[in-house]
């Protein structure tokens, strides 16, 4: 059990040092919005924002730690203009293209 949990973590780690590489975190939110929709996308975007450390990306956003906190919790419910918002804090954007 402690080596599961011990490799758990490592991944964990490796993870969020991926993330911050913002190739790996756009191929990473890519893919949650591909396969899980907008529930599994909010905890993806969360995840990349806590690589970057939240208050970080809330002060480069122009937002409070607490209201990136809300917005990114199971309650939250972030508008469109706050993911763009949050995106471009990590040098990343939103574009869309044509459905096959």
């Amino acid at each position: 059990m402690a080596t599961t949990l011990r490799w758990k973590g490592a991944v964990e780690e490796k993870l969020s040092e991926e993330l911050k590489r913002p190739k790996f975190a756009a191929e990473y939110l890519a893919a949650a919005m591909e396969e899980g929709g907008d529930e599994f996308l909010e905890q993806a975007l969360a995840r990349v924002i806590r690589a970057h450390g939240m208050s970080r990306v809330a002060e480069m956003a122009g937002m409070s730690r607490q209201a990136v906190h809300k917005m990114l919790s199971s309650n939250g419910n972030p508008s469109f203009r706050n993911v763009v918002r949050l995106l471009s804090a990590l040098g990343l954007k939103i574009r869309i293209v044509r459905g096959a």
